[in-house]
């Protein structure tokens, strides 16, 4: 537990403080998972496998379905899923010709899930040739030769409640009093991990998540709770509580309300966690992280990078130093051509050699 006064005059304590061995860090991993998970109202267990295609359209590099997922709590999660298309191959007449490929073991491709930015439009940002400049990298990755699945966040593309705009989350929020905005993302997006391990022409060992902002941090969150995911890139999504202009960017706010609880904290002047410790879970799964100097988002960039050489410094010390690519630039908020090409290749590394 931070003081907020010492955390903002003085930052987190190093990750391998009084650290002297594996044994030492796996037992601190531990303790900031339970701090992490008690702070989001837990983590529920996965349900039984479920999904209905409902669209399917053939483009000269790759299929493209719409389907839609089951998750807890009876909900379901609409998503965008891309696979790569071999040269010559069928068009998609029905949803049985979508069936096979999915289910075709003639070729496992890597695959990542592909979680959108604070957009209105939700997957189709990342994953349509709609999708905003320099955002469209679902869409790029299948390109590339991966299966890509972009599911909506709640608040988001199909999920925007009739009574309530875009990034709302005050009816959520009374319905789930105990739980958080975060929680419930992580855990569609496992669900949506279980979905893509369910398709044979999917690697399942070879699965990685990739975001920018409220996705980038998604990625990561999801990857530091969910060994499945094998590499994961976050673009502009990592900033810490100390030094952040927002008091309550990350507890109760008036739209998107990420972890309530944190506000009851903040509100003693204290918080249970830095994000930097959030991130160490993510260790020694493949790490890429991106941020901008002058991201007008996250304008606190100094601190942050500071957390950045911390992660570097544990997966160092936990001798994956090869694991971890962080990048600071004098871009703003944004993902920029160079830096998703170089994420790409980071993937590549990853994901697509054997």
């Amino acid at each position: 537990m931070y003081t907020l006064t010492t955390l903002n005059q003085q930052g987190a304590s190093s990750l391998l403080h009084e650290i002297g061995s594996k044994e030492d860090w796996e037992k601190k991993r531990s303790q900031l998972e339970n701090t992490w998970l008690e702070c989001i109202g837990g983590i529920p267990p996965l349900v039984k496998t479920q999904f209905e295609v409902s669209s399917w359209e053939t483009f000269p590099e790759y299929y493209f379905l719409k389907v839609r997922y089951a998750t807890f709590f009876g909900d379901t999660v609409p998503a965008n899923l891309l696979l790569p298309r071999e040269v010559n191959s069928k068009n998609l007449a029905s949803k049985n010709d979508a069936l096979e490929i999915l289910y075709s073991d003639k070729l496992q491709h890597p695959t990542v899930i592909a979680l959108h930015p604070t957009s209105e439009v939700g997957k189709d940002d990342v994953s349509t040739p709609e999708g905003r400049e320099n955002r469209q990298y679902g869409l790029e990755l299948a390109k590339r030769g991966y299966v890509v699945l972009a599911p909506d966040t709640i608040t988001a593309g199909e999920r925007v409640l009739d009574i309530e705009k875009p990034f709302q989350t005050a009816t959520f929020d009374r319905q789930h009093p105990n739980w958080s905005a975060v929680a419930k993302m992580i855990t569609d997006h496992k669900q949506g991990v279980s979905l893509l391990e369910n398709f044979t022409c999917v690697d399942s060992t070879r699965i990685g998540a990739i975001g920018h902002s409220l996705g980038g941090y998604n990625s990561y969150f999801l990857a530091g709770v969910d060994r499945r995911i094998k590499a994961v890139v976050c673009s502009c999504g990592f900033s810490t509580i100390a030094g952040d202009p927002e008091l309550h960017r990350w507890g109760k706010r008036e739209w998107f309300s990420h972890i309530p609880k944190l506000s009851e904290y903040i509100n003693e002047g204290k918080v249970p966690f830095e994000f930097t410790e959030i991130a160490a879970l993510v260790a020694p799964t493949p790490f890429f992280m991106w941020m901008g100097q002058n991201d007008y988002i996250f304008p606190h960039w100094k601190p942050a990078a500071q957390g950045l050489n911390d992660l570097n410094s544990l997966y160092r010390w936990l001798e994956q130093g090869d694991r971890i690519k962080t990048l600071i630039g004098n871009s703003d908020h944004d993902f920029p051509k160079e830096i998703r090409q170089m994420a790409y290749l980071f993937l590549d590394r990853w994901l697509k050699e054997k």
